[in-house]
């Protein structure tokens, strides 16, 4: 018979402020999935660009802010949900006077095919929540953590896997797209190659050494990697490099030509001229508008 543990260890980490409520869940047993929970509560709310080796999820509770992943900005406001998959670079900020903004982090190892399918997410992360539920979710496992019962530790991960397919069910609602990625457990290997290809964006990545990597032929990988996202891998890796460049032309004073190298290109001019054809304008004057008197290539 093994015995759990119980329901509240020493080694938890609580923080309760008057912008903040965070709870740090390292149970190993008890919660397989949830890691940190938390509401944040601070009008002037910002967070600077990092990365999560864990899935994050965010919800709008009061006002409105907005969320980035690699580039790519998000306007969210009260109801709205936003969430980051591992290896993915994100910020976010609040905008205006009133802000409230329920966050977790969690892993889906033990739950292979929803953490599949949180993976198979695309590139549209802001869903709105018009029942209600999901606050009340974030509500209902906050109050087993904070006032515990008899096997609060049980009825919270319960609650919290309620919350993680509710938010699945309102993505997949949402955009149901054709032709998109099968259902089923996402295979390690590609689990791996989402993470390393964020980790090292890069227009000079190839299938051929992604295939080496992985010891898997060129076709099958490919093939693999269109079945499991419902996306080719080249097009997802020019999207990755596209977004990786319009974070860093926005957010800092790099130039151009320091983009250009860090993202694996020959020279400035293989750079402007796929960056104008992904985008439609030029480095320089996607640029401009953030930094008007910045002259740097």
């Amino acid at each position: 018979m093994t015995t759990r543990k119980t329901p509240l260890p020493a080694s938890r980490s609580r923080y309760k402020g008057s912008s903040e409520l965070r709870e740090e869940l390292p149970y190993q047993h008890d919660f397989d999935n949830l890691s940190y929970i938390g509401i944040q509560m601070l009008s002037t709310w910002q967070v600077d660009r990092h990365t999560h080796e864990h899935f994050e999820l965010c919800y709008v509770d009061e006002g409105q802010g907005w969320f980035s992943i690699d580039g790519d900005l998000y306007r969210v406001r009260q109801g709205d949900l936003f969430l980051t998959k591992p290896g993915e670079g994100h910020q976010g900020a609040s905008l205006g006077e009133s802000y409230r903004l329920y966050y977790t982090g969690f892993q889906l190892t033990n739950r292979q095919k929803l953490e599949a399918d949180f993976y198979r997410l695309g590139r549209a992360r802001t869903v709105r929540d018009t029942s209600g539920d999901v606050k009340r979710l974030f509500d209902a496992v906050f109050a087993e953590i904070e006032d515990p019962g008899p096997h609060s530790a049980l009825m919270a991960e319960s609650l919290f896997q309620q919350l993680l397919v509710r938010v699945i069910r309102l993505y997949r609602e949402a955009a149901l797209p054709d032709g998109g990625p099968e259902d089923g457990p996402l295979a390690p290997a590609m689990k791996e190659l989402l993470q390393y290809l964020h980790e090292h964006a890069s227009i000079d990545i190839n299938a051929l050494d992604l295939a080496k990597r992985q010891h898997l032929s060129r076709t099958h990988l490919e093939r693999e990697f269109k079945r499991s996202f419902g996306i080719p891998l080249g097009k997802y890796i020019r999207m990755l490099c596209t977004d990786r460049a319009k974070y860093w032309l926005a957010e800092t004073g790099e130039t151009i030509t320091s983009v250009a190298e860090r993202l694996g290109f020959s020279s400035l001019h293989a750079f402007s001229v796929f960056f104008k054809r992904q985008t439609g304008i030029s480095p320089y004057a996607y640029r401009r508008p953030f930094s008007p008197n910045d002259e740097k290539r």
